[in-house]
């Protein structure tokens, strides 16, 4: 391995360390993680690490990673409260934003020609990883029905983006792949059907391999393995369809997806149930493994040059920024949930600033600019160029502007239900010590092993520990946090009443008396509202 490539190990390690930074700070990781890839783009020699790195195959192993998982995560039953608006967001929703985009994209950077549409394409898939990332460190939960809509279209749409970018849109600009309307629509529909037929036998062949090996060591390969040998069988199919004159077949997303929800839900296609908790941990330090590498790698890469050299894409990357956050993404939303009469505007407004752009834009990006330079496309420099200053600008006013104002948003809004940490906690709390009681009870009349049962009691007397301690330290905060507003509530009350004494003896003024007791009394009043919502447990 040459010596550069173990860059990638540092990356990651860097990349972890500034993703718990933003976690501790409720900022966007990809953001910190983009610019940190900036700064290293700048210290090392750039052009020589590129050439060494397969992009492309890390992109396509990002999206593999991150599509299975999200599909072994989806909640079925929450998206049934859902589905038609879902199925909408990910399919007519993705294609009107690609198209509306794609206008948008042409009217403003004309010499970009067809490419605009493909840009338009890869910048429709939403990914609110990192937003939900927010959301969770702010303790802040978006209604059942709205989060179950958003974790919905982000497993969809990334999926049906990435067939439509490498079967309508890339076309478009790599004249050799071209084919007929009837054979491209032919294709899609392709993709789509063949990745919910592919999946299936992917995820019935790995769970009876699951079965089969039983150990936890191999549950763990083989779930990390899973997403890889799923989006491969996805392009080998592909390549044999190639043969057939239907070049444009591009299951392998669609493969991983499907593969990650009939896993999720083994039961009901035949299998035994499967270790969820475990899969779905294993795939979490995947995914993100794989998000850091990419996201850092687009800064990386990035031709730092070329856009300070390029005042006219750096203003065109803003405008279609603002115009796919503002028409582009909202009309699109609008316009596919309108059949949804329980659905009201302002969760419509919510829903189409939301729609944060992530990993997937950033993946897609890597994928078609390899693809466009391999095929040595006229002008391919400039065009790749383009493509990668403008997704890039996408991104990162996406991450900043609705990354980190969807969650006041939500709370201004009035979409958000409250969330008592404290009460979660003790319920969990509750619920272990019941089981531990029946594990006594169990072991009593004889119907476990000694060995197993001081395992299993250690494991939970364990959880117990664990979650009374973590109990304690949230009533303990409460209570300081109760302690610091009493004193603040107290401080100014004392302030207004020697402002009262001090007018009254005829030494302060009544208009500057007024100001002061206003002020004073707006104060007092936020103090006391926020002290009720604390002694009520409710976050401030």
């Amino acid at each position: 391995m040459a010596a550069e490539q173990y860059l990638l190990v540092g990356i990651l390690i860097i990349g972890a360390g500034l993703a718990k930074f933003a976690e501790e700070y409720r900022f966007p990781y990809p953001l910190i993680l983009i610019i940190s890839g900036i700064v290293l783009g700048q210290l090392f020699p750039q052009q020589q690490i590129i050439e060494s790195i397969p992009l492309e195959f890390i992109a396509q192993l990002t999206l593999a990673a991150v599509l299975f998982y999200a599909g072994l995560t989806l909640n079925i039953k929450e998206l049934r409260l859902s589905l038609r608006s879902v199925l909408a967001l990910a399919t007519l929703g993705v294609f009107l934003t690609s198209i509306i985009a794609g206008f948008t994209i042409q009217f403003f950077v004309a010499e970009i020609g067809l490419a605009a549409f493909l840009i338009g394409a890869i910048l429709s898939p939403t990914d609110p990883a990192a937003l939900f990332s927010v959301l969770e460190t702010g303790d802040i939960r978006v209604k059942r029905k709205l989060f179950s809509i958003l974790e919905g279209e982000a497993v969809f749409n990334d999926a049906t983006s990435v067939v439509l970018v490498l079967t309508v849109f890339e076309p478009l600009v790599v004249t050799v792949l071209q084919q007929e309307p009837a054979f491209i629509l032919l294709e899609f529909v392709l993709s789509l059907g063949l990745g919910v037929l592919v999946g299936f036998g992917v995820a019935y062949g790995v769970g009876w391999l699951l079965h089969f090996t039983g150990e936890d060591t191999n549950i763990a390969i083989l779930t990390a393995a899973t997403p890889i040998v799923a989006y491969g069988i996805g392009e080998l199919v592909s390549l044999i369809l190639e043969g057939v004159n239907l070049p444009g077949v591009h299951p392998g997303a669609m493969v991983c997806v499907f593969t990650g929800i009939f896993m999720a839900n083994a039961k009901k296609i035949g299998l035994e149930i499967l270790p969820q908790k475990s899969m779905r941990g294993v795939m979490k330090n995947v995914s993100f493994a794989f998000e850091i590498v990419v996201f850092i790698l687009l800064g990386f890469t990035l031709n730092v040059g070329f856009i300070a050299t390029s005042p006219g894409t750096v203003i065109s990357g803003i405008i279609v920024a603002l115009l796919v956050i503002f028409v582009a993404r909202p009309v699109s939303v609008f316009l596919v949930t309108s059949p949804d009469r329980n659905m009201g505007v302002r969760d419509r407004f919510f829903l189409s600033w939301a729609g944060v752009k992530g990993v997937a834009s950033a993946a897609l990006a890597a994928i078609a600019v390899s693809i466009i330079t391999e095929h040595q496309v006229v002008g391919f420099e400039g065009l790749t160029n383009n493509i990668s200053s403008i997704v890039f600008i996408v991104l990162m006013i996406s991450l900043a502007l609705q990354g980190l104002t969807t969650p006041i948003l939500a709370q201004r809004l009035g979409l958000t239900e409250e969330v008592d940490l404290a009460e979660e906690i003790a319920a969990h709390r509750n619920a272990t010590r019941h089981a531990l009681l029946q594990l006594v009870d169990m072991f009593t009349e004889g119907k476990i092993p000694h060995d197993l049962y001081r395992l299993m009691k250690s494991e939970l007397e364990e959880e117990i520990y664990s979650l009374e301690d973590e109990l304690r330290r949230l009533v303990a905060d409460k209570r300081a946090r109760e302690q610091e507003l009493e004193i603040r509530e107290t401080v100014l009350t004392h302030k207004l009443t020697f402002l009262q004494t001090e007018y009254e003896a005829g030494r302060l003024s009544e208009p500057a008396f007024e100001d002061e007791r206003r002020e004073l009394e707006a104060e007092i009043e936020d103090v006391m509202m926020r002290l009720k919502l604390v002694r009520e447990g409710k976050n401030v």
